[in-house]
């Protein structure tokens, strides 16, 4: 079964209007691009709407969504590695699983070339783990404020988007490609559990710079 989705968009839940306007248009941007690059079974783009609300359960389904997706794009804030709500922190373990094991498929590294998760960093590029940070290539989207044009119409991320768009569909492409099915398990995938994920959580949430008085 091929995958369903380009991508799934990972992120923690706000009701503010900066967060819904960033998940909304990061949402928006590269469903746009993404619809022009890859035929996706279901959308090019899977999320979960609920959690704008504040919702912060998981179900069957969201799991089944995350591995049916060729790419994780994490929208990274400070919180977003949260001891208290974990469900982020287990949707980027459990991305971790999958990408090591579609990456062998493909013959490729975890490398910052490679890698099939995507962080998009809005607020706190200092508080973005170091693993993350120094393993991975993210895009920094930190200057960018509500009264700013949405992204797909911002001359200052518009490009970018396009540059994440190109990448995620290759990675949607190559996988499809694969005699091995990438979705094989993805009817049985679970995240895994707090207990799984909490002491690598208690190490990456603990990281964090130290506040600096300024004069």
């Amino acid at each position: 079964m091929p995958l369903k989705y380009a991508c799934f968009i990972s992120y923690r839940h706000g009701q503010q209007a900066l967060a819904e306007r960033i998940i909304n248009d990061i949402y928006d941007a590269l469903a746009n691009e993404l619809t022009l690059l890859v035929d996706a079974p279901a959308a090019p783009v899977a999320i979960d709407r609920e959690r704008l609300k504040g919702g912060m359960f998981y179900n069957k389904a969201l799991a089944a969504a995350l591995c049916e997706s060729a790419c994780m794009v994490l929208v990274f804030t400070p919180i977003y590695f949260s001891k208290e709500h974990t469900y982020c922190a287990r949707e980027y373990k459990a991305m971790e699983i999958l990408e090591k094991k579609r990456l062998g498929l493909l013959g490729s590294t975890v490398d910052k070339g490679d890698g099939l998760i995507i962080p998009v960093v809005f607020r706190g590029l200092e508080s973005l783990p170091a693993e993350i940070k120094d393993h991975r290539h993210y895009y920094c989207f930190d200057s960018f404020l509500l009264s700013d044009a949405k992204l797909s119409e911002n001359p200052k991320h518009a490009a970018t988007i396009k540059e994440m768009a190109e990448y995620i569909a290759r990675r949607f492409n190559a996988l499809n490609e694969l005699p091995d099915d990438p979705c094989e398990q993805c009817g049985d995938f679970a995240l895994p559990t707090e207990d799984d994920i909490r002491p690598w959580l208690g190490c990456v949430a603990a990281r964090r710079p130290p506040f600096v008085l300024r004069s």
